[in-house]
């Protein structure tokens, strides 16, 4: 828990972009920073679990509901939504991902798969799990503790000619000139939106300045263009 003049944020790293734009805001206007900590879904179920406390906390709703249960987090405050899309290495031939037959043949000729634990991975893994791809043997998969290990990996020059990352679209777009090109989101048969909320811990001694932060991440300009940034706010 922060102290002092420092609000902590965790949060969920699809959203980084609008997140490092209100902290800016808020920091031009106070003498206040903003300690942002980026974690996967599961993982700030894990922290919920053990104990932790944060000032803010952002994430998919579910895990939201879940600490408000715990009387960690007050009222939810929907942010945005974020689609699952398809990476590849950039200079890389794009698959045809325009319909969901498509894409299965995509999947099945890739030379390997690459996607997360987070939220969007969790919606891959049940796809390719109902494809039988988990179990076929023929496809390399390799899975992530999160999308910037996935994407760095992707972009590494050792990695196969042919491998495919499916991951939080915002994500993917934050690497467009870190060697990863964005081919789209899922056929709309499988498409998949991930909603992410905001809760303060209203017994935070830093209530009032949480709130003020939190304030900031209301507006859309904070999200940016949807086509570049993948968020959509709410």
């Amino acid at each position: 828990m922060a102290t002092g003049q420092v609000l902590t944020v965790f949060s969920v790293a699809a959203l980084e972009v609008g997140l490092k734009r209100a902290s800016e805001r808020f920091q031009q206007t106070s003498d206040w920073q903003v300690a942002l900590c980026f974690n996967t879904a599961p993982e700030l179920m894990a922290k919920l679990r053990d104990g932790w406390r944060a000032d803010v906390w952002i994430a998919p709703t579910p895990v939201l509901l879940h600490a408000a249960s715990l009387g960690v987090v007050g009222k939810l405050q929907t942010l945005a939504q974020v689609g699952v899309g398809v990476a590849v290495a950039q200079g890389q031939a794009l698959p045809d991902i325009s319909s969901l037959e498509a894409w299965q043949s995509a999947v099945r000729q890739a030379s390997a798969i690459f996607y997360t634990h987070a939220s969007s991975g969790q919606h891959v893994h049940g796809l390719l799990s109902s494809m039988g791809v988990l179990d076929d043997g023929r496809t390399h998969l390799r899975r992530f503790d999160n999308g910037e290990d996935m994407l760095l990996a992707l972009s590494h020059a050792g990695t196969p000619p042919g491998a495919m990352a499916m991951g939080a679209i915002s994500e993917i777009q934050t690497f467009a000139h870190r060697g990863v090109a964005l081919v789209g989101p899922l056929p709309s048969a499988i498409a998949h939106q991930t909603i992410y909320a905001l809760a303060i811990d209203e017994q935070s001694p830093r209530l009032h300045f949480a709130q003020r932060w939190a304030a900031l991440c209301r507006p859309a300009d904070v999200w940016g263009d949807v086509a570049s940034t993948g968020i959509e706010p709410l």
